[in-house]
């Protein structure tokens, strides 16, 4: 094969890349805005539950008082959410630290759920084996089925490891344009939060009522506003995760881009060497026939 060639080849393998990368970028971007959108209706669809919770709570205060502090000791559940795929930075690393770090502040037992195979992967390495693994939806439409399976997961935990407490940590997109990996408390609600809902006002001059007595309804409210945060926390997740996607992605095309301009540059190099090339071996070819002819 000739260098001609062989240049050709790779030109032709790079623009295929660079296809790839602008697919890919244009599938974070809708993925980023698909995320975005669901879990802001998330958020405000945990206003509304906390506004039931506000509702409970207002004809029954002693509801307020049932969340009990835990000793450091105590055992605890963690859902992490990673990624399912790669190519998105070191977002599963700066998952898995989070983890860690919050596993050494933590002295008692903690049972771990991983939600995405290459974040599991990645606290595995770490010497955090995830005890149960959960596919990352590929879509915000999975993300009901995949909050299920991590409540059923927490059911378990609390069944047979008396599991005290439950944390997410995920990450999530920054004002900066970065990510960050935070940690929220799913169980048990901590008795600020609840005063604080007990506190509102609440938006109008007719009360609420309901006819069941309020421990039965309080007890399914809290479970729905952890299953909602579990969603909410899989939104915010996805979307950082493309967000990190979309900076590799924009970073490779760069260096393709100069890539190709550097394989373009020896083309044309090599191209005019070729040509001048020919050239002079038909001008050797014609100075030898005139030699002959003058001979």
């Amino acid at each position: 094969m000739s260098r001609l060639e062989e240049l050709s080849q790779r030109l032709e393998s790079a623009d295929d890349m660079r296809s790839i990368v602008r697919v890919m970028k244009t599938m974070s971007l809708v993925s980023i805005a698909q995320s975005q959108h669901a879990a802001r209706r998330l958020r405000a669809y945990s206003e509304i539950i906390d506004r039931g919770l506000h509702a409970v709570m207002m004809a029954a205060p002693g509801l307020a008082e049932t969340s009990r502090s835990l000793g450091p000791a105590a055992s605890m559940g963690l859902v992490a959410f990673g990624s399912e795929q790669g190519l998105c930075g070191r977002f599963n690393e700066i998952l898995a630290e989070r983890v860690r770090q919050r596993i050494r502040e933590h002295s008692g037992a903690v049972a771990l759920l991983a939600v995405g195979t290459r974040g599991g992967q990645r606290l595995e390495a770490m010497g955090h084996a995830p005890d149960t693994f959960i596919l990352q939806p590929a879509s915000v439409g999975g993300l009901t089925a995949m909050a299920e399976a991590a409540v059923l997961t927490i059911d378990g935990w609390q069944s047979t490891n008396k599991i005290e407490s439950v944390e997410v940590v995920f990450n999530r997109e920054t004002a900066q344009g970065g990510v960050e990996a935070v940690v929220e408390t799913l169980l048990p609600i901590d008795q600020r939060t609840l005063d604080q809902i007990a506190a509102r006002r609440w938006p109008s001059r007719q009360l609420p009522t309901f006819d069941a007595e309020a421990r039965r309804v309080f007890s399914p409210l809290v479970r729905e506003r952890m299953f909602t945060a579990l969603m909410r926390a899989g939104a915010e997740a996805m979307a950082a995760e493309h967000t990190t996607r979309l900076s590799a992605m924009q970073a490779a095309e760069k260096n393709i881009a100069g890539k190709v301009g550097e394989l373009q540059a020896l083309y044309r190099h090599e191209r005019q060497d070729a040509i001048t090339n020919e050239l002079m071996d038909i001008v050797a070819a014609y100075e030898t026939l005139a030699g002959e002819e003058d001979g």
